[in-house]
């Protein structure tokens, strides 16, 4: 599996596997890019734009992430935006074989070999034409090294 897509994957694992953040949303919704047409909401969509440091090596990432709610107040929005917070900001993926896990900055790494640091960079809220619909998104800086299969496919 390419960097790009393993991280992805583990972001995604880690968030829809998080039984708080599933309680709040009632179910983890998490798409790539876009969500499906009539998605229920709360919903949350996310994409990773990476930018070369080292070609050899090193890449830079944003990590977009958008949560998307339907109600009278913005306090889900604002409870999402927290918990996701607390699992993202300074997490690191560790690369383990094949399998990249994300570990909270307060977790325990056992083994493998840390490929990518997540920062809370900034967050927003966007304004929707359509009442009651709440649009909050947050990006997280990164830094990340490709796969060792990569490294090697390189030379």
């Amino acid at each position: 599996m390419d960097t790009e897509k393993a991280i992805l994957t583990a972001i995604y694992t880690h968030l829809a596997n998080d039984t708080q953040l599933s309680s709040t949303c009632s179910g983890v919704r998490l798409g790539l890019v876009w969500a499906k047409k009539d998605e229920t909401f709360p919903y949350l969509v996310h994409r990773l734009q990476s930018y070369i440091d080292n070609p050899n090596v090193m890449y830079r990432g944003d990590y977009y992430l958008d949560l998307w709610d339907h109600r009278d107040s913005a306090s889900k929005i604002y409870d999402m935006r927290s918990r996701i917070i607390a699992l993202l900001d300074r997490a690191y993926i560790v690369e383990n074989g094949d399998a990249f896990t994300v570990v909270q900055s307060d977790g325990e790494m056992s083994g493998g070999i840390i490929s990518a640091r997540l920062w809370l960079a900034t967050g927003w809220m966007i304004p929707e034409d359509i009442e009651h619909i709440w649009h909050y998104s947050m990006l997280f800086t990164m830094r990340f090294t490709r796969t060792i299969t990569e490294i090697t496919n390189l030379t």
